[in-house]
């Protein structure tokens, strides 16, 4: 398997094996609930440094961890991040507490040396079928995904999400308007078959409510309203799916949603009249084919 090389890897192959042991010491005061009822089985927030926090998680969740998401630094060279992981290196002792900045000829360096015993301490606390998400943009995305691929496997890389994070007005060559989210497993065998969301568990919950109450409603009035009475109540829960909250005799439906594309011009044809032979007024919300009955 191809490897990425930068300055100082040897140092920081095994760093994370030489980063101390710190007690994780619980604040009563900022807990929740406090007093003598804070406890470290609770939901933790850790304050301190971020190596250091992660070693100290592992005597307690090695191996235990379900999904971890991490955002670290960009590496855009304005964000006045500095390496600060204190390793026995002459080169790495002159980086500490400077700021990388775009004109640091080795700030990609910088930036693996402080992700590779990060990223090998994450791997030990996920469990056998965990995930890890890895938000980056293009500044470190390649070198990011081979870190991962030596760390956690190139086999155990599962998606490299593209998601749209702004609108680049003025672009000077072509716009960027995403970033990334790498994912990976711990071990790819272990995985579930699918994942789903909990949308789609809420959208079974209503089909499920309507093939009971259509079974239980004596007309389709009936099923109209209790359906609909269904809905309201549960209309937070629901949420974008609660614009289905209609039926006709197949099954829940949107009465409204705009057809149009709301974006540039896209699917955008003109319909023909067969009578002036003109271009018909195209409705503010669209149009759809319907079935001839």
């Amino acid at each position: 398997m191809p490897t990425l090389e930068f300055k100082a890897k040897p140092f920081v192959y095994s760093h994370h094996l030489s980063v101390p042991f710190r007690e994780l010491i619980v604040d009563k005061k900022k807990s929740f609930p406090g007093g003598a009822k804070a406890s470290l089985d609770d939901n933790l927030i850790i304050h301190g440094d971020n190596l250091e926090a992660l070693k100290a998680l592992v005597p307690r969740y090695a191996g235990k961890v379900d999904v971890i998401y991490i955002d670290p630094p960009y590496n855009t060279g304005k964000e006045g991040w500095a390496y600060n992981d204190k390793v026995n290196s002459p080169l790495m002792k002159e980086w500490l507490d400077k700021v990388v900045d775009p004109d640091d000829l080795e700030r990609h360096d910088k930036w693996l040396c402080m992700m590779w015993p990060r990223l090998t301490l994450l791997h030990e606390l996920l469990k056998s079928s965990g995930v890890i998400l890895v938000s980056i943009d293009d500044n470190e995305a390649s070198s990011c995904r081979m870190v991962l691929n030596e760390i956690f496997g190139a086999d155990n890389h599962i998606a490299t999400l593209v998601w749209k994070n702004a609108t680049d007005n003025n672009p000077t060559l072509v716009a960027v308007e995403h970033e990334y989210v790498l994912c990976y497993c711990k071990a790819n065998e272990n995985l579930s078959a699918s994942w789903s969301g909990s949308e789609n568990e809420i959208k079974s919950l209503m089909l499920a409510t309507f093939e009971r109450l259509k079974a239980e409603a004596s007309s389709f009035k009936q099923l109209e309203i209790a359906f609909g009475k269904f809905a309201a109540e549960h209309k937070s829960a629901l949420g974008d799916l609660y614009r289905y909250r209609r039926v006709d005799k197949d099954g829940p439906y949107a009465a409204r949603r705009n057809l149009d594309n709301p974006g540039k011009r896209g699917y955008d044809y003109d319909i023909i009249h067969p009578g002036t032979k003109k271009p018909c007024t195209k409705p503010y919300w669209g149009g759809a084919f319907l079935s001839r009955q």
